[in-house]
């Protein structure tokens, strides 16, 4: 039979480890959501109006362009319309251009592209109609 300052140390070590836990939960829960997802859900939307598979440019949005939430729209583009290749330049025969992208008068980089779609979300596909 243990000791009782084995129970003693068996028992701390129990409290210890549930009291560490109950602090995890809490700091899980107190964090935000993962916009990811979200982000995700955004672009596949899009992908009804793109080719099945190849190049489509992007466009960055015209404030904050290199922000961490301008790489992670892009990167969740990249990811959603996989096996398209998304990448950051105009030229291709598709454009996506991210919400926030508008530019005040027009944006050049669109000169030669009509429109396709648009999400609730603000994204739009942009078709080139001038090779």
């Amino acid at each position: 039979m243990p000791a009782l300052w084995q129970r003693a140390l068996a028992a701390l070590g129990v409290m210890w480890s549930l009291l560490a836990a109950g602090s995890a939960v809490r700091e899980a829960r107190a964090l935000p959501p993962d916009p990811m997802a979200r982000l995700e859900a955004e672009f596949r939307v899009l992908a009804t109006d793109l080719p099945p598979y190849g190049e489509v440019g992007y466009l960055e949005p015209y404030k904050d362009g290199g922000s961490v939430d301008a790489v992670r729209t892009h990167y969740a583009a990249q990811y959603a319309l996989a096996p398209r290749i998304v990448v950051g330049r105009t030229g291709q025969e598709f454009v996506i251009a991210a919400e926030g992208t508008d530019r005040p008068g027009g944006d050049p980089r669109l000169n030669g592209y009509v429109g396709v779609a648009r999400t609730s979300a603000g994204h739009r596909v942009f078709r080139r109609f001038a090779p």
